[in-house]
């Protein structure tokens, strides 16, 4: 029995073999040929995940990273993406892009909180994980992750996620508190 084209990808992007990572590349240029449409979504996410930096260079050529998924009606699998991106890496792991990606899905989503939440209800862990990357960020990622942790905070303040983010915006911006003491280390690290 032959593989079939999806496990094909699947087996390629699974592994970090310099084999693997030629082919991501390159499939990611072809790949990158293609419009961004409900039924290939799923592909251009794998090849951003896999944070290649030629490969997710090749899919963002000449598109803006915080508006990549901009023509898809955002949804909980799109939200679900940026959230599992951000959170399998640390902050200083994921490649800047991929990072603006995911960070401009979740503004996208979450800039009218009461909507975002309905689409996908927000834990703890993904504000942290989330969060995390204002840690070493430059202005675009600080700008985006800021946005989208105000616009949390918006939220009723008997709402939990509202209260963490005001914490992590109070903690940002104050030079006598540290984000260190408000988002877990073990995320930090």
């Amino acid at each position: 029995m032959g593989i079939s084209e999806f496990q094909f990808i699947e087996s390629m992007l699974a592994s970090h073999t310099p084999e693997a990572e030629a082919a991501v590349v390159a499939f990611a240029r072809h790949f990158a040929t293609y419009p961004l449409t409900l039924d290939n979504v799923h592909i251009y996410q794998k090849i951003l995940q896999y944070n290649n930096t030629e490969a997710v260079d090749a899919i963002l050529k000449r598109r803006n990273p915080d508006s990549f998924f901009s023509t898809i009606e955002p949804d909980r699998s799109l939200v679900v993406f940026a959230l599992s991106t951000l959170a399998m890496y640390r902050s200083e792991e994921l490649y800047k892009p991929v990072v603006l990606v995911c960070l401009g899905i979740l503004q996208n989503v979450y800039k009218n909180p009461g909507h975002g939440i309905s689409v996908y209800s927000l834990s703890v862990s993904d504000i942290y994980h989330t969060a995390k990357y204002l840690k070493n960020a430059d202005e675009p990622i600080e700008t985006l992750l800021i946005s989208f942790l105000e616009n949390l905070n918006t939220l009723s303040r008997s709402n939990n996620i509202s209260n963490i983010a005001g914490n992590i915006i109070d903690a940002f911006f104050d030079n006598s508190k540290k984000i260190e003491s408000i988002i877990p280390s073990s995320i930090l690290l």
